[in-house]
C-alpha cells in the first residue's frame, strides 16, 4: 500500500509541474509579443531614411491583434489549468475515500475473526445459527413479497375445449365410413361395394384359370370406384390329394370428381346430405373418418357434430396420396 501510495504522489507532483510549465510557457509568449509592439513602436518614431522598395514588417494593426490572441490564449490556459487542478483535487479526494474504506471493511474483517476466535464453540454455533436465521428471513421475507405479487396477478385464461375418447377396441357392429380430404367429407358407400364384390367376384374365377391373381374394378358408386385383386394358390393336403385355393388378395378405393363430398361447415348442419345418412344409422354405429393431413382441423368439428349425436368416431389417418383398402389380415393402405 505505501508503494502505491507513493506512486500516486508522484504522479500528482509531476501534474502540477505540466501545469507550471504551461503556465510559464503562455507567459514568455505574452512577454515576447509585448518586447515586438514596444520595438515596432520606436521604428515608428524614429525617423529613417527608407527607399520606395522597402516597408514596414509589421503593422501596429497586426501587433495588436497578436496581443488580444495572446490574452485570449493566456485565459484559455488559465481556465484549462483551474480544471485539471479541480479535477486533481477531486481524483485525490476519491483515492482517499476508496482507502478508508477498505482499511474500515479490513479491520471489520479483522476484528469479526478476532471475535469468533475468542468465542467459545457454542457461542460460535450460535453465531452461525444466529447469521442463517437472518439470511432466512430475509429470504422469507422475499418469498412473501413474491406470493402478494403473484396473488395480484390475473392471467388470462385460454379455454381448451376436450371431446371424451373412448377406449381404443376392435369395431365389431355397423360402421358408416367418411371420407375426410381437402376440407370436405364425403360419406363411402363401403357396404355396397362390398355387397356387390361377391357377387362380382364369383363371375370372375374364370380370369384365374391361366394366371395367378386377376384384378377387378366394381363401381363407381356415389363416386367410388372399388378395385379388388385375387390370386389363386395350388396347395396339396396330407392325404396326398392336391387343390387350387382363390382368396381375396386386397381392396382398394379410388375416388373420382365426384366423390368431394360437402365441405365441413356445411356437412355438419343438421339438414346436409351427411348428417340425413348419419342418422339414419343405428346409435350402435361406429364412425371411421379417413382423415388425410390436410383435413386435421376440420376432423374436430366432424367428431364434434358426431358426439353431439351421440355416435362414437373413430379417426383413421392416412399419409397424403394414400388410398383407402383392405385385405383379409387388415386394413391397409395402397400407394396410388
Amino acid at each position: 500500500m505505501a508503494r502505491g501510495r507513493d506512486i500516486d504522489d508522484s504522479e500528482v507532483a509531476g501534474q502540477d509541474s505540466f501545469l507550471d510549465v504551461v503556465a510559464n510557457i503562455v507567459g514568455i509568449l505574452i512577454l515576447l509579443v509585448m518586447v515586438v509592439g514596444l520595438r515596432v513602436s520606436r521604428e515608428t518614431h524614429a525617423p529613417t531614411e527608407t527607399t520606395a522598395s522597402q516597408t514596414p514588417a509589421v503593422t501596429s494593426e497586426e501587433v495588436a491583434a497578436a496581443q488580444q490572441e495572446a490574452q485570449k490564449q493566456y485565459v484559455l490556459a488559465a481556465k484549462a489549468v483551474d480544471r485539471a487542478r479541480q479535477s486533481r483535487a477531486e481524483l485525490q479526494q476519491q483515492d482517499e475515500e476508496r482507502v478508508a474504506v477498505a482499511t474500515l471493511v479490513a479491520e471489520s474483517k479483522a476484528e469479526l475473526e478476532d471475535t469468533k476466535l475468542k468465542l467459545s464453540s457454542d457461542q460460535r454455533r450460535d453465531l452461525e445459527l444466529r447469521t442463517k436465521l437472518v439470511a432466512a428471513q430475509d429470504e422469507l421475507e422475499e418469498l412473501a413479497r413474491t406470493q402478494v405479487t403473484l396473488a395480484a396477478f390475473k392471467p388470462q385464461v385460454e379455454s381448451i375445449e376436450s371431446l371424451p375418447t373412448p377406449l381404443a377396441q376392435t369395431v365389431s357392429g355397423d360402421e358408416l365410413h367418411i371420407r375426410l380430404a381437402d376440407g370436405h367429407a364425403a360419406v363411402i358407400p363401403l357396404d355396397q361395394l362390398l355387397a356387390d364384390f361377391k357377387e362380382d367376384a364369383q363371375a370372375n374365377l374364370w380370369r384365374l384359370e391361366s394366371r395367378e391373381q386377376a384384378s377387378v374394378s366394381i363401381g363407381p358408386i356415389d363416386g367410388f370406384r372399388l378395385v379388388y385383386t385375387l390370386r389363386r394358390a395350388n396347395f396339396t393336403a396330407r392325404s396326398g390329394a392336391s387343390g387350387t385355393l382363390i382368396r381375396l388378395e386386397r381392396w382398394r378405393l379410388l375416388p373420382d370428381a365426384t366423390a368431394q363430398g360437402e365441405p365441413v361447415e356445411q356437412a355438419v348442419l343438421p339438414d346436409s346430405r351427411l348428417m340425413r345418412l348419419v342418422k339414419a344409422r343405428p346409435a350402435t354405429t361406429t364412425i371411421t373418418v379417413w382423415t388425410y393431413p390436410d383435413s386435421f382441423n376440420e376432423f374436430r368439428t366432424l367428431k364434434r357434430a358426431l358426439y353431439e349425436l351421440g355416435y362414437p368416431t373413430a379417426g383413421r389417418p392416412l399419409p397424403e396420396g394414400i388410398l383407402i383398402g383392405g385385405s383379409p389380415e387388415g386394413s391397409q393402405s395402397a400407394a396410388q
